[in-house]
C-alpha cells in the first residue's frame, strides 16, 4: 500500500467533511498548545505491534475459535470414557390390579388392602414390590463403549486436527494484525514526513518573500517580484493543510488498530530510515511452504479425511458394556428413612448391528468424500495464491530498492538547483519564476524519496507477512527501534 500525494489529498478531504479543523488554524505557525493537552505517547514500531496484539479484537476472535476447538476435543474424548448417570425417584400407587387379585383369592372386602401400604390382611402380595403403595428407587447406570467401529478414535483425531487448525489460524490472525499495524505505523511516519516537507517549503517561501521585499527596497527587485513571491507562498498553504489532514487520518488509523484514544497525541520513535540491503530469497521460498495458513488447510484436509472413517463406522456394529446398580425401598409412608433398602444390581453387554438404513450411510460417505476433495482444492488454490503474492512482493521490493538511490541523488540535485536559483535571483540573473520552479522540484524530490523509503519498508513487511514471519526482514533493517 503506497501513500502518495493523491492519497493525502483524498484523505484530507474526508477529514474536512467530518469537521477535523479549519485550514487557517492548521496553517498558523507557532500556535500555543493547550495547557490541558495530554503528554504524547512514545511508541516504537515494536511497542505499537505488541500493544495491538495484546488488545486487538481480531486476535481475541481467533482465540475464541481456538477455545471452541478445545471444547470439541473434550467432547470427542468423552466417547471413549465411561458414561455414568444417577437417578432417584418416588412412586405412589393409587390403585393396582393386584388389589383385585387379592380380593378374589381371599374374599376380602373391596379395597381390603386398605391404605396401610398394601401389607395388611391376608393378601399374599402385600410384602412384594408390586403390592406396595410407596416405592423409592435409587439407581446408578454405567455404560462403557467396547467397540464402535473406530468412530471414537476418528472423532478424536478430527477434533485434534480442528484444534491444530484453530491454533494456526490464531497465528495467522496475529501475523495479519501485526502487518496491519506496521503498515499503519509507517503510513503515519510518512505522513509526518510529508507535513515536515510541506511546512519547510512554506517556511522557505516566506523567507523568500522577505528577501524579495528587501531587494525591492534596495532597488534590485520590482513590485511584481514581491507579488509573485507572495503568491507562490500562499499557493503552498493548501499543501500544508492537506499534509496535516493526511497525518491526522493516518494517526487515527494507527490508534484504531492499537486501541489508543483518538485525542491521545502520539510520538512515533522509529524513523523511516531503513538500512538498504538485499534479502535471502532462498530462505524466504523455503519458509513459504510452512506458513501457518497452509498448515491450517493441511489440518482441515486431514480432518475431512478422518470424517470419512467416522461415517463408514455407521456400517459396523457397536458393543457396549452396561451396568445398573440400584436400591429400592418400600416404606409404609412417604419418607424412606428408617426403611430397609433392597439391592437390585445387573450387568450385561449390548450390541447394535446395522442391517439397512435406506442408503443413508452411502449418501453420507459420498458427501464426506466430496468435502475432502473440496478441502484439497481450497488448499491448492490457497498455495497458488500465496506463491503469487510472494512473487508480487518480491517485485515490489526490487522496484523500491532500485529507486531509493535514484531518489536520493535527485534530492541532492534539487537542493543544489534551488541554491543556484536563489543565488542567481539575488544577483539579478534569474527570475522569481525560476526560484519557484526550483523550490517546487525540490519539494517533489523530497516527497518522492520519502515515498520510495515507505515502499521499501512496506515491501519488506509484506514479504515477511507472506512467508509467515519465520525469516525476520524488517526489524534488522530499521534504525532507532
Amino acid at each position: 500500500m503506497t501513500l502518495d500525494i493523491r492519497t493525502v489529498v483524498a484523505t484530507a478531504a474526508l477529514v474536512a467533511l467530518v469537521g477535523v479543523g479549519t485550514a487557517s488554524a492548521q496553517v498558523a505557525e507557532g500556535a500555543a498548545a493547550p495547557t490541558t493537552a495530554a503528554s504524547p505517547l512514545r511508541l516504537t514500531l515494536d511497542q505499537a505491534v505488541a500493544r495491538g496484539l495484546e488488545v486487538g479484537e481480531e486476535v481475541a476472535a481467533a482465540q475464541l475459535q481456538r477455545d471452541l476447538a478445545d471444547s470439541q476435543v473434550t467432547q470427542a474424548r468423552s466417547g471413549a470414557l465411561p458414561q455414568v448417570s444417577a437417578q432417584i425417584g418416588y412412586n405412589r400407587t393409587l390403585a393396582s390390579v393386584f388389589d383385585a387379585v387379592g380380593q378374589g383369592l381371599f374374599g376380602g372386602d373391596e379395597g381390603g388392602g386398605g391404605d396401610d401400604g398394601g401389607d395388611g390382611g391376608d393378601n399374599p402380595f402385600a410384602s412384594l414390590p408390586f403390592g406396595r403403595r410407596n416405592t423409592w428407587n435409587a439407581t446408578i447406570s454405567i455404560s462403557q463403549a467396547l467397540y464402535s467401529g473406530g468412530r471414537v478414535g476418528a472423532g478424536l483425531d478430527i477434533a485434534r486436527e480442528v484444534r491444530r487448525a484453530a491454533e494456526l489460524e490464531l497465528e495467522e490472525a496475529r501475523a495479519d494484525l501485526a502487518h496491519q499495524i506496521r503498515t499503519a505505523y509507517f503510513e503515519a511516519v510518512l505522513a509526518n514526513e510529508l507535513v515536515a516537507i510541506a511546512e519547510e517549503a512554506h517556511r522557505l517561501a516566506t523567507e523568500q518573500v522577505e528577501h524579495v521585499e528587501l531587494l525591492r527596497q534596495q532597488g534590485t527587485a520590482s513590485d511584481f517580484d514581491v507579488l509573485r513571491a507572495a503568491v507562490d507562498r500562499d499557493n503552498l498553504e493548501p499543501n500544508v493543510v492537506q499534509a496535516r489532514n493526511g497525518r491526522r487520518v493516518a494517526e487515527l488509523n494507527l490508534k484504531r488498530l492499537i486501541n489508543v484514544p483518538a485525542d491521545q497525541p502520539l510520538e512515533l520513535v522509529t524513523p523511516l530510515e531503513p538500512r538498504i540491503a538485499d534479502i535471502d530469497r532462498s530462505a524466504l521460498r523455503a519458509a513459504l511452504a510452512s506458513r501457518p495458513a497452509l498448515e491450517a488447510l493441511d489440518a482441515v484436509v486431514a480432518a475431512r479425511d478422518r470424517a470419512i472413517d467416522v461415517v463408514k463406522a455407521d456400517r459396523l456394529p457397536t458393543i457396549n458394556a452396561v451396568g445398573v446398580f440400584g436400591q429400592q425401598a418400600f416404606p409404609d409412608g412417604v419418607s424412606p428413612f428408617g426403611t430397609d433398602w433392597r439391592r437390585d444390581w445387573a450387568v450385561g453387554l449390548q450390541a447394535s448391528i446395522p442391517i439397512f438404513d435406506g442408503l443413508r450411510t452411502a449418501g453420507r460417505i459420498d458427501q464426506a468424500e466430496a468435502e475432502l476433495r473440496q478441502a484439497e482444492l481450497q488448499r491448492d488454490q490457497a498455495r497458488q495464491a500465496i506463491e503469487l503474492e510472494f512473487e508480487a512482493a518480491l517485485g515490489e521490493f526490487d522496484a523500491a530498492r532500485s529507486q531509493i538511490e535514484a531518489r536520493r541523488a535527485t534530492v541532492e540535485q534539487a537542493e543544489r538547483a534551488l541554491e543556484l536559483a536563489e543565488l542567481r535571483f539575488a544577483n539579478g540573473l534569474a527570475t522569481q519564476l525560476d526560484v519557484s520552479n526550483a523550490r517546487l522540484m525540490h519539494e517533489q524530490a523530497r516527497v518522492n524519496e520519502a515515498q520510495a523509503l515507505f515502499s521499501y519498508v512496506s515491501a519488506l513487511a509484506r514479504l515477511e507477512r507472506v512467508t509467515g514471519g519465520t525469516v525476520p526482514l524488517l526489524a534488522e533493517r530499521l534504525q532507532g527501534d
